[in-house]
């Protein structure tokens, strides 16, 4: 399933900010953490998230040219 967001540019670097500030804690809470299935998780959410920024930054790109 495939949704589609209407975001001004404003609102997309907002939206990048707050993705890397999230990248950040994850990568320490991850770096802290003893349970392996809890670190399994934070490193799927990391993923995730790191996947989120590169698509926002693209479209910041293409919007841009």
């Amino acid at each position: 399933m495939t949704n589609q967001l209407a975001l001004s540019d404003p609102q997309l670097s907002l939206i990048v900010e707050l993705l890397e500030r999230e990248h950040k804690e994850l990568l320490v809470e991850i770096r802290h953490t003893d349970n392996a299935v809890f670190r399994a998780g934070l490193k799927e959410r990391l993923a995730m998230v790191e996947t989120l920024v590169n698509e926002a930054k693209a479209l910041m790109h293409v919007e841009k040219a």
